[in-house]
């Protein structure tokens, strides 16, 4: 390998170190931590991942989703917020996933640049 694929990598390292230090990342794994030590709360992420992944297969094999199954999701997906633990979970995630995406854009505009 050559030095500046190792300093790249060391760099990512220390990155990944300062992200892990960050209140957002934190919060986000305390979150997801709750989620999956409360049966209730987890069940019902269980239970919404699994009519998502229907949702999706039967796109992928050009099915229509019916306003029903879409209803379904829909009610679903306001229960799951109604749990405490959900959707302190879900606001954790979505924290995370916004400084990952400013993260990546950082690093973007940085190749850019040059």
């Amino acid at each position: 390998m050559d030095q500046k694929y190792e300093e790249i990598i060391e760099k990512c390292l220390n990155l990944g170190k300062l992200i892990a230090d960050t209140p957002v990342y934190q919060e986000f794994k305390k979150a997801e931590y709750n989620l999956m030590h409360n049966p209730e709360a987890r069940k019902l992420v269980e239970d919404l991942q699994t009519l998502k992944k229907e949702h999706y297969l039967k796109k992928m094999a050009g099915t229509e989703i019916s306003k029903e199954d879409e209803e379904k999701m829909k009610e679903l997906e306001n229960v799951c917020l109604s749990n405490n633990q959900v959707y302190a979970s879900n606001n954790a995630n979505n924290n995370f996933q916004k400084l990952m995406e400013t993260i990546s854009g950082k690093i973007r505009e940085g190749i850019q640049s040059i």
